[in-house]
């Protein structure tokens, strides 16, 4: 059994603005190291902030669809361990998919820096002070939940491959577009 259409295309867009913010996070991060402030390094925030942000008001949408409507039943072929497991790192994906962006926009309130791009901007976080010092934390503790993140998308993909080339069972198939 599948999930529905609108809830398959969600989480393939969830997981393609994670798929970039990633990466982006990561470049990011090098460019302030090597102290590199520019264009490019204004884009790369931008898209960054704007993705996030994004994951964000999508993720409270899949909570909504969650509360809502029913996941379709796991395969047989899985065990009641298997299923625990699965859903205890779908809870953890929940809790860190809004967590993270919530700790980014925290973040980037207290700095304060909440352009986007020119004539765009995110709207401060209510209760936010500007505070450089707490703006730092809030983006060390974002950067390392961005990275426990990352590992568990990582696991969660070699997860789902191996449920669709060695074990052949139907776990792929809920999330993806076509039925065998």
């Amino acid at each position: 059994m599948q999930y529905s259409r609108g809830w398959r295309l969600l989480h393939w867009t969830i997981a393609l603005c994670v798929m970039t913010l990633i990466p982006v996070g990561l470049l990011i991060d090098a460019r302030t190291e090597a102290n590199l402030w520019d264009s490019t390094t204004d884009l790369l925030y931008g898209i960054h902030k704007a993705l996030g942000f994004s994951v964000l008001l999508l993720m409270l949408l899949r909570v909504a669809c969650k509360l809502w409507l029913q996941a379709p039943d796991y395969p047989a072929s899985l065990s009641r361990r298997q299923i625990v497991a699965a859903k205890s790192l779908h809870h953890l994906f929940y809790v860190l998919l809004i967590l993270v962006p919530l700790l980014g926009w925290a973040g980037v309130t207290a700095f304060p820096a909440l352009i986007i791009m020119p004539g765009v901007e995110l709207p401060a976080m209510p209760g936010v002070p500007v505070d450089q010092a707490l703006a730092e934390k809030l983006f060390r503790i974002h950067g390392v939940c961005a990275i426990v993140l990352a590992c568990l998308v990582l696991g969660h993909i070699a997860a789902a491959l191996y449920h669709r080339f060695l074990v052949k069972d139907d776990v792929f198939q809920r999330m993806w577009f076509r039925r065998r």
